[in-house]
């Protein structure tokens, strides 16, 4: 009874350690974030590519005018990474964001006019966006690591100083929606 006490209370300490070990390792993974310009997708890029996803959603991915993947590993090699982080598009047309490995959802910040949205874990998922402004968005599992994205609908960015000082960014997402909207700063 006792030798069975001290291996549990082994394996719990050494599962502690191990999950504090890959939370440090996470973080400082997730410091390698660099924005160029190859990051930003705008709406004149066209997908050819018509394959089914890989969940149950049956949407063709030429059916949105922009495809944001939700990564583990960005193209940098940085953890937890939405590729790309900033997209450009027009009022009224569709971004999907395409589930490449399971874990992540997409869950609104700030958006204009206070709009909420959040979908489910492991799924794509495709929103139209018919109210111009600036859209920020986590994975709710991975917004401390950084896993965050900006979308810019319309060319509006009136809401620009809300997004900029929001207190809703913790982790490395504040430092991240920060350095995207850099470019917009006045």
């Amino acid at each position: 009874m006792n030798f069975r006490r001290k291996l549990i209370k082994g394996l719990g300490a050494s599962l502690i350690g191990f999950g504090a070990f890959r939370a440090i390792k996470t973080t400082n993974a997730a410091k390698e974030y660099n924005i160029q310009e190859s990051d930003i997708c705008r709406n004149d890029d066209k997908l050819l590519n018509h394959k089914p996803l890989n969940n149950d959603i049956k949407y063709d991915i030429a059916a949105y005018d922009s495809v944001i993947k939700m990564l583990n590993v960005g193209p940098n090699g940085s953890r937890f990474r939405y590729d790309p982080l900033l997209v450009e598009i027009d009022t009224g047309l569709r971004v999907l964001w395409k589930a490449n490995t399971q874990g992540h959802n997409v869950e609104f910040i700030v958006a204009p006019d206070n709009i909420k949205f959040k979908s489910k874990l492991h799924k794509s998922v495709g929103y139209k966006f018919v109210v111009p402004g600036i859209y920020t968005y986590k994975c709710t599992p991975h917004v401390s690591a950084g896993m965050v994205g900006v979308i810019v609908v319309g060319n509006d960015i009136s809401n620009f100083d809300e997004v900029w000082n929001s207190k809703k960014y913790y982790g490395q997402a504040k430092d991240i929606i920060q350095t995207i909207l850099e470019r917009y700063k006045s």
